[in-house]
């Protein structure tokens, strides 16, 4: 099997969006939303990790 080609793309994007919701929390004090997207956040790294794992490659 070959390795996945870039999962730090995926991490990056689950990453992006943590800081985005931990900004949020700063400013707003919204638990509620900043939880929502720290969940967006683990979700979208996941998502982006299973396509660039089930794309084909050239």
């Amino acid at each position: 099997m070959h390795p996945i080609p870039r999962p730090r793309l995926a991490i990056l994007t689950g990453v992006l969006f943590a800081v985005i919701g931990l900004v949020y929390y700063l400013v707003s004090h919204d638990i509620g939303g900043s939880s929502m997207l720290g969940l967006l956040g683990i979700s979208m790294s996941l998502m982006a990790y299973v396509l660039m794992a089930g794309s084909p490659r050239g």
